[in-house]
């Protein structure tokens, strides 16, 4: 049986900002050449680029978050040294505040493990980040505050992956570029569940001190989105 607590951390509609965010995909699609390729195929080809990117690059702090939430401050900073791309910069530490502060106005007293210890951490990444000593980035407030929720490591990582996917193609269609009848065709097919899988497993061999961006174009893409000149997102 699905946990409450996983359809409450999983919601689209928790509020963490996310739908203003495309993960470079406006840019992507506005530097695309035209008319190589239909935007049903543009779309495809990105969600794949997007997914082993994150996988790369986000998937091993998360992981690291979670294993070792003490940490989380120390994670914070390397993810940040790591991210290259201020845009990127921005887009990750926005929606890490806001989950943050999501779990410390809505969700901690009712989904805190009853650890005290787990609870400490949180409270510790949380003062880190209100003293400037970390940013707050995304995959590390996910990978500490499921750990203080109790949730398993592997759920923990698919359904970042999985929001993931429904961001962008969420994205997607705001853009235009797609139907949402066709983004839920998206996410059931075989060939996106095969993907998230694969990033999974390539995520999970990678070490933080490994960690780097394998789509390089991505962050160009992402870098130039500021000089659209009009845009929908803020990434």
């Amino acid at each position: 049986m699905i946990s409450h607590t996983w359809l409450l951390i999983s919601d689209s509609a928790l509020p963490l900002g996310s739908f203003a965010f495309s993960s470079s995909l406006e840019s992507y699609v506005a530097h695309a050449s035209k008319p190589a390729l239909s935007a049903r195929e543009l779309v495809t080809t990105f969600l794949g680029l997007s997914l082993k990117s994150t996988a790369y690059s986000i998937l091993p702090f998360i992981i690291a978050a979670y294993t070792n939430p003490s940490d989380s401050a120390i994670l914070d900073d390397e993810l940040d040294a790591s991210t290259s791309c201020n845009v990127a910069r921005r887009a990750s530490t926005s929606q890490g505040r806001a989950l943050m502060t999501v779990w410390d106005k809505s969700l901690s007293a009712s989904l805190a493990a009853s650890d005290t210890e787990e609870r400490q951490w949180v409270d510790e990444y949380k003062h880190s980040i209100r003293k400037g000593e970390a940013s707050g980035h995304f995959g590390i407030a996910w990978g500490v505050i499921c750990r203080a929720s109790g949730l398993q490591l592997e759920d923990v990582c698919y359904v970042f992956m999985f929001n993931h996917c429904k961001a962008v193609l969420s994205a997607a269609v705001r853009l235009g570029l797609i139907g949402p009848y066709h983004a839920q065709a998206m996410l059931a097919l075989e060939r996106t569940r095969k993907q998230i899988q694969a990033a999974l497993t390539e995520g999970k061999k990678i070490s933080v001190d490994d960690v780097g961006q394998t789509v390089l174009v991505l962050d160009l893409y992402q870098g130039r989105h500021e000089l659209l000149y009009s845009r929908v997102f803020n990434s």
